[in-house]
């Protein structure tokens, strides 16, 4: 089959070293079963918040396997016009560039954002092509969250056309496919149905951790520095919802005992962050790391922790990376994460930006070696059965290629 993926906030597998995401796995399973992938991608890196090509362009990244950048205008800020307005922009490239192309047997497309979702769904329905959803985040239903009350309904009335295209979407969509049972039931709400067969839950999941020891300048500064600590450790944006200041909290409050807190990543929030640390010697921030030193990083690190500012209902990437490594971990997002945490005693949920509880938790995790070793080895046990990205992608690549397939049968 020819497959589409439609997906623009990941990093693209066009360098050794990228740290492979839910679509590269996925491309993957699909091209080890014979079958050819186009992914239409952003030409904006969107953690780096730079340009990956300077220009719309089509990359071969291998046989059978090839990557379509659309340019939009570029942002700074996750939550803003100009993001709003690149996405807009790509939506109608797509639309544009996508009819004069060889047509696919199947599209999967990435939620958000959810006007590129609307687009490819109309494109399936027009050309009989089965068209699945994969809902990563509730847009438009986030920018809402992040507004006073008293303009939600006013913000609601401007957007809604998107309120719109997201119910069309999700109603006329073959299939939806989530990264969290909460994020299914969501999108489902909108298209006014109830669970089909077509509709799925795969967790995003992670590749089981493969070291290989290096020598290289960096990694023996990393040694050097964490040797015979006790490491926390945060990977990942530094931005609105993703602010792991509140470590820097931590840090501060616990810096008398044989602790080290390594915040690694960047983003908007970066220079916020990094002026907090000053005059603080048990934090780093080494920026974004590749693979490599993330692997290093995780392999000295022993708690893994998911912050955010706001109550959000989320299971973000981060968390499979630290149980991949076999850490607990400590998070203040509700939902799916939350409760597993809860029922298999994988680590330990904290109120958002609650930092006396937060050193609690790491207390507990720190002074007690026997209760540590216990909830490391449920972290092992828990990612071998629900988390382990080869097992989750290879279910997920099934699942779609045989709806796709009995769709053509039937035709």
């Amino acid at each position: 089959m020819k497959i589409w993926l439609v997906q623009i906030g990941e990093t693209l597998p066009i360098n050794s070293g990228i740290r492979q995401l839910r679509t590269s796995v996925i491309a993957e399973k699909f091209l080890s079963q014979g079958h050819s992938v186009l992914w239409w991608a952003s030409a904006f890196d969107h953690f780096k918040k730079k340009w990956i090509f300077p220009r719309e362009t089509e990359y071969r990244v291998k046989e059978n396997f090839s990557i379509y950048a659309l340019k939009g205008i570029g942002y700074k800020k996750n939550i803003s016009l100009s993001r709003f307005i690149d996405h807009r922009i790509i939506s109608w490239r797509f639309k544009k560039i996508a009819s004069h192309m060889s047509r696919p047997d199947l599209i999967i497309v990435s939620m958000p954002s959810h006007d590129l979702a609307f687009e490819a769904v109309k494109f399936g329905k027009k050309n009989g092509i089965p068209v699945f959803v994969d809902i990563r985040d509730g847009w438009p239903d986030i920018f809402l969250d992040l507004l006073p009350e008293g303009l939600r309904k006013i913000v609601r009335l401007i957007l809604f056309y998107d309120f719109y295209m997201v119910k069309w979407t999700m109603k006329e969509a073959d299939g939806l496919l989530a990264m969290m049972d909460t994020l299914l039931k969501w999108g489902l709400r909108y298209a006014g149905r109830t669970l089909s067969f077509n509709d799925r839950v795969f967790y995003l999941g992670y590749k089981k951790l493969e070291y290989s020891p290096r020598n290289d300048v960096a990694n023996i500064f990393l040694k050097n520095s964490l040797a015979g600590k006790f490491v926390i450790t945060y990977i990942g944006s530094f931005s609105n919802y993703h602010d792991p200041s509140v470590l820097v909290e931590c840090a501060r409050k616990m810096s008398e005992d044989n602790l080290f807190f390594v915040l690694a990543g960047g983003g908007e929030y970066f220079k916020k962050v990094e002026k907090k640390t000053k005059g603080l010697n048990n934090v780093l921030l080494p920026g974004w790391l590749e693979e490599g030193d993330i692997t290093d990083l995780l392999r000295l690190s022993m708690v893994g922790v998911c912050p955010t500012t706001k109550i959000a209902d989320f299971f973000p990437n981060k968390a499979f990376l630290y149980l991949s490594a076999g850490l607990p971990v400590i998070s203040s997002f509700q939902g799916d994460l939350k409760e597993i945490i809860k029922e298999r005693q994988i680590g330990f949920y904290y109120p958002p930006n609650d930092v006396d509880v937060l050193v609690d938790c790491i207390d507990k995790l720190h002074k007690d070696k026997e209760f540590y070793v216990k909830m490391s080895a449920n972290v092992r046990n828990v990612f071998d059965e629900m988390f382990d990205a080869d097992k989750i992608y290879e279910e997920y690549a099934e699942h779609v290629e045989r709806i796709a397939l009995n769709a053509k049968a039937s035709v």
